[in-house]
């Protein structure tokens, strides 16, 4: 049965007692903390530090799809500028590197005002930069088999297309094309899996979460109440914490919550795990619900050699 009215399926996912959101806790994680996380370096030519336009520059400059000629001719970047930001990406022994702050870019050759005035316009033009507004919630198809005979849990679940309409196969691509890190051979499957796998957990948890009645969205009453006016679902590479909620209060103060080992939410400490994708909720209001999936750019350095399992936090 495939449900593209997601809150008429998901409804009985946050049913009292449904395993729905794969958050509880686990005897292990697979990827560490993450490190060097990009952004939040001084203003370069004007972009405010940590705004959405400096991430999506850096989403922008980053991106090997980005080459000189697509610096030079879509984004109208001088050639010097073009050239230096594509060979940056390469080190001089022949590595692949990626930029961390825009203070980097802003080192190189001929890189003006002018031109990050226009990596921001092709960065807004071409998705790199989220978008203002919500999408309504209604994109995402949700497969359930017919006649359980019981409320399901997310191991019935095939996600055939999130809340942005993107395929998990399209979402992985674009996952994948924002680490900025390497991956060594043996990780390839682990990542691929793992990705895929959060997605499934994120968009159940994003359905949920527009259901007033279920515990999710609950939680986001109550946080309301005490004064929360922004909410936004990260999820991330932890298999014991795949999605976290971040809310936001009137002074910009911001404060996180996740599912404990009870299957209660609590609140908890800044997360460092990677975040692979989040999602701004608008739970109600004039316009209604309404959801903006993005996907940043993520690092997790202990793929980059072989690894087992990496026990959380080491």
């Amino acid at each position: 049965m495939l449900v593209t009215a997601t809150a008429l399926a998901l409804a009985a996912l946050g049913a009292p007692g449904c395993a729905a959101d794969t958050d509880g806790d686990a005897e292990g994680d697979d990827v560490a903390e993450q490190e060097d996380a990009l952004g939040a370096s001084p203003s370069a030519a004007g972009i405010k530090a940590g705004s959405l336009e400096e991430e999506g520059v850096l989403l922008l400059v980053n991106d090997r799809a980005t080459t000189r000629e697509v610096l030079a001719q879509r984004a109208r970047v001088n050639a010097t500028a073009s050239k230096a930001i594509a060979a940056y990406r390469t080190d001089a022994a022949g590595n692949p590197r990626w930029f961390k702050t825009l203070d980097e870019v802003d080192k190189l050759p001929s890189t003006t005002t002018l031109a990050f005035t226009r990596l921001v316009a092709d960065a807004r033009a071409n998705g790199y930069v989220e978008a203002p507004g919500f999408d309504p919630p209604t994109l995402a198809k949700i497969a359930l088999p017919p006649n359980l005979g019981r409320p399901p849990t997310s191991n019935d679940v095939t996600v055939e297309a999130g809340f942005d309409g993107k395929t998990p196969a399209e979402v992985l691509a674009i996952v994948r094309g924002r680490l900025t890190n390497t991956v060594d051979p043996s990780n390839e499957r682990f990542v691929d899996s793992t990705i895929t796998a959060n997605h499934k957990a994120f968009t159940i948890a994003v359905g949920n979460f527009l259901i007033p009645s279920s515990p999710n969205g609950r939680l986001l009453a109550s946080l309301r109440g005490l004064g929360a006016k922004k909410f936004t679902l990260l999820g991330t590479m932890s298999a014991i914490k795949p999605t976290i909620i971040e809310t936001e209060d009137a002074n910009g103060i911001k404060s996180y919550w996740s599912r404990g080992d009870t299957g209660q939410f609590g609140r908890i400490d800044k997360p460092s795990y990677p975040v692979i994708m989040r999602a701004r909720l608008r739970i109600d209001g004039p316009e209604g619900q309404g959801v903006r999936v993005f996907y940043p750019a993520w690092s997790a350095k202990v793929l980059t050699g072989p690894t087992t399992v990496v026990i959380e936090g080491g």
